[in-house]
């Protein structure tokens, strides 16, 4: 079943292990042809690899015909934003041709509840998702209807619960809120359910698969890797002085070393 041509987009496959579970989607042509989410974010390094020979065996692909591949880049998980972007990164070097996109994952949040709820054009959108104890990623998106992706209203910020609540309050607009955001900070969804004329949808917690191929067909393929998209600081960064006294090391000489090593260029060849 190597169904690979020279037309349409050919072999597809779309990665997002951003929060919470690992999901991959595999399409030819655009049209679907295998999707599988596996709920063990915290084995997906384990799991990847495996599955996705599995998928490639049972559906007569061979991984160096992929044609394209999106990969959800951020913000999230730091450990499954940096496996599913390594994993095409590799895939790009034995595959002649193939392009990458990177997708954002607070807009396949936005686009998944324009779509699963059929907002109408123009509707607001504002995506919370969990970025650390107290703080919330905060991202507006407005609504285009059903067939594209939703739009950006405003820029990302990273703020507290509160203040994503109190701003979420003063929009007199009707609208839709979701995200992790919700379900990881209970009040929240409590707070927001006096304004009536606002839809909070605390059970969308995923993007779903036609959300992720919508946004990847809109997707900007090239043949470079993806940059990682992070909003907040790494914990190991911020708790680097703890980690190098752990080790009997100076912290200042970790920092020196950290932005060394950060800054040095890369050593592997294409």
């Amino acid at each position: 079943m190597d169904m690979d041509t020279d037309e349409g987009t050919g072999w597809e496959l779309i990665l997002n292990a951003a929060e919470g579970a690992l999901q991959l989607v595999l399409t030819h042509d655009e049209e679907l042809v295998c999707a599988q989410r596996w709920a063990r974010s915290d084995r997906a390094t384990e799991i990847l690899a495996p599955v996705l020979a599995d998928m490639a065996r049972a559906c007569g692909l061979r991984l160096r015909n992929l044609r394209r591949i999106a990969c959800v880049r951020g913000p999230g998980s730091f450990t499954g934003v940096r496996l599913v972007l390594t994993t095409a990164a590799a895939l790009r070097r034995a595959a002649p041709g193939l392009q990458l996109a990177g997708l954002d994952y607070l807009q396949a949040l936005a686009t998944t509840a324009a779509m699963d709820r059929r907002l109408p054009y123009g509707a607001p959108i504002t995506v919370l998702t969990h970025a650390r104890r107290n703080l919330v990623h905060f991202q507006p998106y407005v609504s285009y209807g059903w067939s594209i992706p939703a739009q950006l209203a405003g820029d990302v910020r990273l703020c507290t619960p509160d203040e994503a609540c109190e701003h979420i309050a003063a929009t007199d607009i009707p609208g839709a809120v979701c995200g992790s955001g919700l379900s990881r900070n209970p009040r929240l969804p409590e707070r927001l359910a006096g304004h009536a004329r606002l839809l909070c949808l605390d059970q969308l917690r995923l993007p779903s698969i036609d959300a992720l191929r919508l946004l990847a067909r809109h997707g900007d393929y090239d043949r470079t890797d993806i940059e990682p998209l992070y909003i907040r600081p790494c914990d190991a960064v911020d708790n680097l002085p703890q980690l190098a006294q752990r080790m009997g090391l100076d912290a200042d000489e970790a920092r020196t070393e950290l932005q060394r090593l950060l800054q040095r260029a890369p050593a592997s060849v294409e």
